[in-house]
């Protein structure tokens, strides 16, 4: 008895802090969507004491989404993040998970040091690298273009590492079925091993996708076209000598997270079973 009285208290007190940790983090949340629909007066009328008020609009309004959408003209940043960030996802999958296919199944001299180096690279700030990244993108003539946004994060240690754990989770009968049936190495990779590795490949295309639409100070480097300007640096822009526009910055605030959101919920299933299956929970 005194064993499952302890058992439930365990798992009450599990759940009150898992509420409580919940409620820290989705706490800034709500208050950035209701301010998102306040008029500039009301935005800040209500933030001491702590109340209902300071979440929700007691005179909602859109007027801050038609001054975004209109003024600023927001929609093209916004589609203009979500065509490089779809883009470095698509291309970084495709590229790291060869990578981590060959470092995982591949046999070869050097192959276990030239992981280590590659995860080396991870120690390295990426502010370390930014003259150099600077540097060829502009040799290449890549400024001002999609790709010059997409570069840095097209070959990453952390995707090739979580790949890797993945396709060697795998057992070592399917490269041998696929080499007694006559596979190359590449048809193995795209027809018997990607297919089995699903979740691994959606954690890691997701984390790729929030880093890419997150990415602030490459954009300002490399754009110096407006129109070429990613949804961080637009809401940068609401800043200026003469004030912030905060009702604005709330609404533009809002509006970005939403496709995040969205991505999310459609993959939040393989993107936990991705990491319970890459072999790093210990």
């Amino acid at each position: 008895m005194d064993a499952r009285v302890g058992a439930g208290l365990r798992r009450l007190a599990r759940t009150a802090g898992l509420l409580a940790l919940t409620l820290v983090f989705i706490t800034p949340y709500v208050w950035m969507v209701g301010s998102a629909f306040k008029p500039r007066a009301e935005l800040f009328a209500h933030m001491t004491p702590l109340s209902w008020q300071t979440f929700v609009p007691l005179s909602p309004t859109l007027q801050n989404f038609t001054e975004l959408f209109t003024q600023y003209q927001f929609a093209r940043p916004l589609l203009n993040s979500l065509f490089v960030a779809l883009g470095a996802m698509v291309l970084s999958t495709a590229i790291n998970s060869q990578i981590a296919y060959v470092l995982a199944w591949i046999e070869f001299p050097g192959r276990e040091l030239l992981f280590v180096a590659i995860l080396a690279t991870l120690f390295v700030a990426f502010e370390a690298k930014l003259i150099p990244l600077y540097l060829i993108t502009q040799r290449m003539g890549l400024h001002n273009t999609y790709l010059g946004l997409m570069v840095p994060w097209l070959a990453d240690a952390y995707f090739i590492f979580l790949l890797r754990q993945h396709f060697r989770e795998l057992s070592p009968e399917l490269k041998e079925a696929a080499l007694l049936d006559g596979c190359s190495y590449f048809r193995m990779y795209w027809n018997v091993m990607l297919p089995n590795i699903i979740p691994g490949l959606i954690s890691a295309a997701f984390i790729k996708f929030i880093f890419t639409w997150d990415s602030y100070i490459w954009p300002v480097l490399v754009i110096t076209d407006e129109s070429m300007s990613v949804v961080t640096v637009a809401l940068a822009r609401l800043f200026s000598d003469e004030g912030v526009r905060w009702e604005l910055l709330f609404a533009g605030s809002f509006v970005a997270t939403v496709p995040v959101l969205i991505v999310f919920l459609f993959l939040q299933r393989y993107y936990v079973q991705g990491f319970l299956n890459s072999g790093i929970k210990g």
